[in-house]
């Protein structure tokens, strides 16, 4: 059994000998070496160029920014405009791309970017913060147009401060067009709240319910409130 003082040079003889030679094994197998066995963030697909000879590992090709000279990076060929691609003179980019941050990225689907003619973004989406959002849900920004929010069945949204927010039930504010209140529901001072069951609020005429209280389970009004029959 090795004690620490024995352990320490066979460490040494395998990170100075066996390791460049894993190495050497992989780049004449043409394996790109990862960034943490050669120590190195340079010469590698899609890192910057080396200062030595050569700039770039297997073959590839040290590529400049046309827009920034002192920004490089290796690729297999060198070109411009396409996804993931240095942008073009003039931070131009091919078809439909946008130029981000030097680099051409897809635009207008959803968690795109904004495509750079008129900012637009596919159907139904939105530009918000230079990125394509859905519009209408809630929690969401508002569609532009009429219908500025999307409602499910027993819900409602509307459009506040640009984002569509729920109202009308279940403990949200009330609605500011229309009923306050969707059917089932009652204004409880500041907020909506189901109506007509033991233990809620009994039900107003404008309740939608045609009772105060369910009479089909028994419940009858007490105090505002329903509750059993005794």
């Amino acid at each position: 059994m090795l004690n620490k003082r024995q352990l320490l040079p066979v460490l040494l003889f395998f990170l100075i000998v066996l390791l460049p030679a894993c190495a050497k094994n992989n780049q004449a197998a043409g394996r790109k070496v990862p960034e943490v066995l050669l120590a190195t963030d340079c010469g590698f697909d899609k890192l910057k160029c080396c200062a030595t000879t050569p700039a770039c590992t297997y073959g590839q090709q040290c590529c400049v920014d046309p827009n920034d000279p002192a920004r490089n990076y290796c690729n297999d060929a060198c070109a411009c405009g396409s996804n993931d691609e240095f942008c073009c003179a003039g931070n131009k980019c091919n078809g439909n791309a946008v130029c981000v941050n030097g680099l051409c990225s897809a635009c207008g689907d959803k968690n795109q970017s904004c495509c750079a003619a008129g900012a637009s973004c596919q159907p139904d989406l939105i530009c918000l913060d230079n990125k394509c959002a859905e519009c209408g849900i809630t929690g969401g920004p508002c569609c532009p147009g009429a219908n500025k929010c999307l409602s499910k069945e027993g819900e409602r949204s509307e459009c506040w401060n640009n984002i569509c927010a729920s109202c009308g039930f279940d403990g949200n504010l009330p609605c500011s067009t229309g009923d306050k209140c969707l059917p089932g529901q009652i204004f409880a001072g500041k907020t909506c709240e189901r109506c007509g069951q033991a233990n809620q609020p009994c039900c107003l005429a404008n309740s939608g319910k045609g009772y105060a209280c369910d009479p089909a389970v028994g419940l009858k009004c007490e105090l505002g409130f329903c509750s059993l029959e005794h």
